[in-house]
This record gives structure tokens, sequence and C-alpha cells, in this order.
């Protein structure tokens, strides 16, 4: 396989758009030729700050009565009655992701400008998208990469050393100038006095004359709504405490030698809006951001000059360090990390045409016709998600680290009651634990709010989350009392953004993780828990209010519901959280607090429902929407661990049955990984094409999975957790080491005959490669298997299982490779 996409002309569209990143810094690259266009993202940069959650505050009193008729008007059922109450337990809305700057390049051609042979690629392998061209008989070609180490991105062209024309290089953004005061361009002023900046206001940005070659200081919104809050007056506002931010760039030749200045052949000059140098031989756009952002939850300090000086900084030392030697080490950076897991499947005929005419084959004619465009997919999500979460940044919002409008789909934020979540789910098993970093950082900043949550609005010990946040670690319910609370109303948030940090734990990360960090974050929402849950009459413990995330029942007057008690996700994310904490407890040496070991042991058990499914709530009422894309009852078996054998095997099978297959890109994924738990191969063999389908053409709205050109998944629309779902089902098809011991090859589907795949990892810590032929009735035929121990915690005797037979391998030593070897 080829981890290359490629593509013919310009992108037309933002979903044509090749993205790149360095978990800071994000980039959208249209790949024109006369005018090019890089959305650049910086991924600190949200509107609103802290405070802006303590806008309006809910009245304790209020929210504690509201609960308590809701709990009633349950008892009773009357459910429309207690979604009523529950409305006067929203708060406002999270904040959103924002666009930051776009970088244009436009060629102004010294003959008639006739463009040929215009083709653009983007080489996973290296994390650069490249343009190609030929201008007026000459080529052209750009490259763009963004480079963690260095904390720049680099756009490059290389033009005939006779030159084509002049280029301009300039900044524009959506967002405002800082306000005058203490944070506005007369600070910016004072600040840059002593390098000689000046900053001119602007309704879009201040230019800023004297840093770099030309730098945009800029102010961001200090509160977003929502897009589906469309009924708002005024719904990007600025009047309120923001962020500031600053982007910078200087021009270069393939030297180093600054260009706008003077030196270098055909120096033009720079503007501080845009420099203008001529287009000739190797000229380098070295761009960096910051922003007055100091980590998730934390309140923003300084102004946007300071942010603009710590770019600068950073431009500055990446030019005095070398371009060169920046790209060397940007490229080991990213291969230590991509190159640690490959997949290969056999390509198709027709592997060498462009992504999107190989897409529409495969929609076509099926994924089996081209196996390698499925392990093309998998690469793909892998870098989304090294692109979008590195240490040092935040995790990946709903559209990873890369956004273009002030009001993107769900505010582009951090969607708790599976989105998020999803989007870690291949970190673990395709070796990126360091991608986790920046979640963990946002489940501490979000334990901390959800401390004051928990005890201002329901008098209540440890920490709630509902199912939104955002990167202030937003943890209110949402709605402003007008939203229906099947998903406004989920206080269950905190245990299932445990669920990744868990898995980070089982798969290798230190004791020192597990106990400063996990068991206390664990501990608190399990507090939370105990004084959630009301005590029957008979001693069994409920979850009441309860919701099952944006699903519906149908009550006995015939009218949806939303609200019940002992949603099967709340039972099962509690019992996951509870055998978490004992489970963990126990490997630190730790003696678990016995009032929250027996958390689960009083709740109701779930069981299968008179249709033999697994009922969404424990009363097992009729589905208002038999096919939601939701498919949260089953949370205990994928993502969590919950053996399926015999009766709950065949309720989850009934389950996904009744829902069907059909649905949006991230509940495909979804579906795909608990096919690959049960084994299912056949059900895999009809979600694929699913996936595989081409949006060319097809609207943005409704809840039909696909792929756009640029392989960005759809809901629709885009939404990174599609992709990278995807890729944690496909490794649940190779491996799986969920159920003690390591399965090869559980579920492999037909269409993936004959491949192989090195680093998987199993639990504790365990790389796994394997090899595999032709796919039977009974499985995929296995070749060859190796295991090797990451971490010590990996050493001992694993139990190792394919297609009915049994090994025990023993890893004596950290590093070594062990053949695995089943006995004829």
């Amino acid at each position: 396989m080829t981890a290359v996409l490629r593509y013919r002309g310009p992108a037309t569209t933002w979903t044509d758009a090749l993205p790149v990143g360095n978990g800071l810094l994000g980039a959208m690259c249209h790949g024109g030729a006369l005018v090019d266009r890089l959305g650049i993202n910086d991924g600190s940069a949200w509107s609103g700050t802290v405070a802006t959650e303590h806008v309006d505050p809910l009245d304790p009193q209020t929210v504690r009565a509201a609960l308590a008729e809701a709990r009633a008007a349950i008892a009773e059922e009357r459910f429309d009655d207690a979604a009523d109450a529950l409305r006067r337990v929203q708060h406002r809305h999270t904040q959103a992701f924002m666009p930051f700057v776009d970088l244009l390049v436009t060629i102004t051609p010294d003959g008639d400008g006739l463009v040929q042979e215009h083709e653009r690629t983007l080489d996973l392998a290296t994390a650069t998208a490249t343009t190609s061209f030929v201008l007026d008989g000459q080529p052209v070609r750009t490259a763009t990469w963004a480079s963690w180490p260095d904390r720049v991105l680099v756009h490059e062209l290389v033009f005939p050393s006779s030159g084509v024309g002049v280029v301009d290089v300039s900044l524009e953004t959506l967002l405002h100038a800082p306000l005058d005061g203490s944070s506005g361009p007369a600070a910016a002023g004072a600040a840059g006095a002593a390098a000689g900046v000046a900053v001119a206001g602007d309704a879009a940005g201040v230019v800023a004359h004297g840093l770099g070659d030309a730098a945009l200081l800029v102010r961001l919104p200090s509160d977003v709504w929502p897009p589906h809050d469309s009924d708002v007056q005024d719904p990007v506002r600025w009047d309120g405490p923001a962020l500031e931010g600053a982007a910078v760039l200087r021009v270069v030749d393939g030297d180093g030698r600054p260009i706008a200045s003077g030196a270098g052949a055909g120096a033009a000059g720079a503007s501080g809006d845009h420099v203008r140098v001529t287009a000739r031989g190797t000229v380098r756009i070295v761009l960096a951001t910051a922003t007055t952002a100091q980590g998730a939850g934390r309140e923003p300090t300084g102004t946007a000059a300071d942010a603009a000086a710590t770019a600068l900084g950073m431009v500055d030392a990446a030019v005095a360090m070398g371009i060169d030697r920046v790209h060397d080490a940007q490229r080991a950076d990213h291969a230590a990390l991509v190159d640690r897991f490959t997949l290969t499947l056999p390509d198709g005929d027709h592997v060498d045409d462009t992504t999107d005419e190989r897409l529409a084959r495969v929609a076509e004619d099926g994924i089996a016709t081209d196996p390698g465009f499925a392990a093309l997919l998998v690469a793909y999500g892998r870098y989304l998600l090294i692109c979008s979460s590195r240490p040092g940044g935040l995790p990946a919002t709903l559209q990873g680290i890369w956004n273009a409008a002030l009001r993107p789909p769900w505010s582009a934020n951090y969607t708790t009651n599976v989105n998020l979540e999803m989007a870690y789910w291949p970190a673990e098993v395709t070796a990126l634990p360091e991608t986790v970093e920046p979640l963990v950082a946002l489940v501490q900043a979000v334990a901390r709010s959800g401390e004051q949550t928990a005890a201002r609005l329901y008098d209540a010990p440890g920490w709630v989350a509902h199912h939104n946040t955002d990167a202030w670690g937003y943890t209110q319910p949402i709605g402003e009392g007008q939203h229906d609370p099947a998903y406004a109303f989920w206080p269950m948030g905190a245990l299932w953004l445990l669920d990744p940090l868990v898995a980070h734990a089982d798969h290798g990360a230190d004791d020192s993780f597990v106990r400063d960090v996990l068991l206390p974050l664990v501990a608190g929402a399990l507090e939370f828990v105990d004084a959630w849950l009301v005590t029957g009459d008979d001693g069994t413990r409920h979850t009441v209010p309860s919701t099952s995330p944006e699903n519906h029942f149908v009550t006995a007057t015939g009218a949806p519901g939303a609200v019940d008690t002992d949603a099967a996700m709340d039972l099962a994310l509690i019992g996951m959280t509870v055998s978490a904490y004992r489970r963990l407890s126990a490997r630190i040496g730790q003696t678990p607090d016995p009032r929250l070991a027996a958390l689960a042991d009083a709740l109701p058990a779930i069981e299968p429902g008179a249709d033999g499914a697994v009922p969404e709530w424990r009363a097992d009422r009729p589905h208002a929407e038999p096919g939601h894309r939701h498919v949260s009852s089953l949370v205990g078996a994928y993502p969590g661990t919950e053996p399926l054998d015999g009766p709950m095997a065949a309720a989850v099978t009934r389950t996904l049955d009744a829902r069907g297959d059909d649905s949006t890109g991230w509940s495909l994924a979804w579906k795909l990984a608990l096919r690959a738990r049960l084994g299912d191969t056949a059900a895999i063999g009809r979600l694929l094409p699913l996936v595989f389908r081409t949006m060319d053409g097809v609207d943005d709205e409704g809840q039909r999975g696909g792929l756009y050109r640029n392989l960005f998944a759809a809901h629709p629309p885009f939404q990174i957790d599609g992709n990278l779902g995807f890729v944690a089902a496909v490794a649940e098809m190779l491996v799986q080491s969920h159920r003690g011991g390591i399965d090869l090859l559980p579920a492999v589907p037909e269409a993936f005959a004959h491949g192989s795949v090195r680093g998987l990892v199993a639990r504790p810590g365990i790389d796994v490669d394997v090899t595999w032929g032709a796919v039977g009735e009974d499985g995929a035929e296995l070749l060859q298997a190796d295991l090797r121990a990451r971490t010590p915690r990996a050493l001992g005797d694993h139990v190792v299982r394919h297609r009915g037979r049994e090994v025990l391998v023993r890893l004596a030593a950290v590093g070594v490779r062990v053949r695995v070897v089943f006995s004829a």
C-alpha cells in the first residue's frame, strides 16, 4: 500500500482540501495554482473563556426542585412533565472551536498564466501536502508541512531559476482586532515598542508592522451559539472576555536568507500585511501562531502582542536553526509515530487512479475489489489523530484541528456521549499513546469544573460532566431551557470520559499514571454516582432521571419520551468504572474505598428484553426511533469488555439487527467494532460498503455515512470520529485482548483476505504482528504471528487463541519478539 492521497486540480470545497497539522496548529491546503489558500487553525483558539460558563448561572434551589419534580413524575410515568422539569436544569451552551487565519499565496505570472498538469498529493508517511503544475510551460511545486518539535508550519514554493512572475503572501481572518485598552492595539504597540513594532487597527485583525515579514493580531469571539440554535440574535458576540492571538510569518529563500528584507534574488519587500517576492528559485513561508490560552480549563493571560512575540520567537528560532534541519526533525518526529503500525492489504487494479476516482470505484464495485483502499483509510485515520492531538495541545475536536466557520456544526466542540471517546479508541491499539495526553489534561480540567457543578447544582461530592464540554472544561447541562433532555440532560459524561484513560492504563501506561492521575479521577466520578443513585424500597439502587443519549421511547399514550429510570448505558458505565476502580487499585496495591467498590453490586442487572434485545431502559419500552444512530445500550460490549457469550451475545446481536446497518459515519464505525467483538464477519461485510460510499453529490444533511473526496468521514457533515472509529473497528477485526489473553484474527471479513498487520497493541502492552491468508467459514488462515513486550508489565505468560486453538506464550524480555506456534 502506498500511503498517498492524489488528486487532479485544486480543491473546490473545504472537504476537498488536504489536512496537515502538528497537534497544535492545523492547515487545510486547497492547492490552488495562481491563487492558493491555506486555512490555518490554532488548536487553542476557542471562543469565550473559563468565565463564560458562569454567565447567567443556574439557581441551585431551582435545579434541586426540578430534579425532585422529575423523579416524582417519572415514578408516576408522567414523562412529559419530567422532561419539562429538566428543562429548568438547562444552562446555556459550550463554546466553539474557531478558525484562525488564512494564508493566501497569489502568483502573478509574467506570461499568460496557463496552468496545466495540476496535481495535489498528501503523503501520510511524511505528513506533507504537495501541489505541482506547469505554469506557462514552467514547472512549479509546493510542499506544506507542520513541525511539532519546532511549532511552525512551512509552505515551500519551488520555481524555475529563471522565474515565472511575482508572489504575494498575505494573511486574512474572520476574527476581530484586539480591543483598545489593556489587551488591544494600544497595549500591542506598547509591548512591541522596544522591537519597533507598529500596529494598525482593522475590522478583521490588526496588521503588525515590525513582527516578521507579515503578522496579524486577532481577538476571538467572547460567546458563540451553536448553529442549531437558529433563533438567536447576534449568535457571535465580541463584547466579553475572550482570547487574543497572533499569526506571524517570515519569507526566506532556500538557504534560509530573508527575501523580503532585501537579501536574496528578486527581493521586493514586506509591508506588514503582505509580502511580495519574485517567483524564482525556492521560496519558503515560515509561519507560527499563538494565543493567550494557558491550557485546558485555564484562564487566558496576556495580550495579542504577547502572543505575537511568542509566535515570532518560534518563527525566528526555526529560521535560525535552518529550515532543512527543522524539516529533518519534523520527518523524524512524524515517522516515530506513524511507522509503529502498518496494515497491508492487496491493492486493486486501479491503485494508480486518483483517490477520488479510486473511492468512486470502490463505492461502485465493493471494497473486495481494492482492499488496499481500506488499509489507506486506516492509515489516514491514524494520520488525522497524530495531526490533531499531540502533547501540549488540546484533544481532537469533532473536526480534529481543522475548522473554517465561526459557527461550525455542533460548535466543533467535545461531545462526550460518544464522539470524543470514539476519537481515542484507536490511540492505544494502534500504538499512539502520546495522543491521549491532551485528553488526559482536558479530563482533569473537566473534573475541576465538574466538582463545582456537582456541589453547586446537585449538592453532591465528586465531579460530574454532561454531554458537551469545551476547551474551558464546561460541565453544566446545556439547552437554554428549550432543548430536548434526550441529549441535554445526561449526568454520566464523567464515566465515559474515563474509559479512554482506563484503556491507556490497560495498554501500558505506568503505575504513576494510575496512582497519581487516573484513580483520583475515577474515585471522584464514583463519589458523584454514589450521591446520584436513588435507593429503592428493596435496597436496589437506580439512576433517575435517566436518559439514553439522544434516544426516545414510546410512552403509554403513544407519545415519545426521553426521561425514565435506569438506562442501560448508565448501568453499564457505572459497572465499567467500578470494575476499573477495583482492578487498578489492586494493580498499585491500594485498598479501594469499599463503598465505591460496591456501587455496582446493588444496581439492576442488564438483561435481554422481551424481544431478545438489550433494552434501552430497564422498563423495556418500545423504541420511538428503532433505527437510531446511537447504540448506547451496548457500551458494555464495546468499548467495554463485557464477555459476549450465550444470552448476552444473542442480545447484542438482536439489538444491532433491530437497529439496522445504515447510519452516520461514526455510528457505522461503532457497529463495525461491535460486530467484530461478536465475530460476525457477515455483518461486517454488509457494513463496509456503507463506509466506502462517496459523498459527491450528496446533501450534507441526514444520517447517511460515507466519505468526502479528501476521505473525511461524513456524519454528515464531516466528523473526525467516523475516521478514527473505523481504525479502531478494523483493529478489533484483527486482534482482541479484552477477555484475558490475545485472540488472533477473530473477525477478518472475506474482503480482507491475504494481509498483514504490524504493531497492533494488545493488553497489557504487547506488540502483535500477524500475517494471514485466505478467509474461510471458520475464519482467516493464520500464517505467522509474533508478540513483543513493550513494558515490564507485559512480561510473563500469555494465552493466545486462534480458531479454537490455544497456546501459552512466554515473554521473558522487553523488546524481544517471540513467535507464536500452535501445535499441529
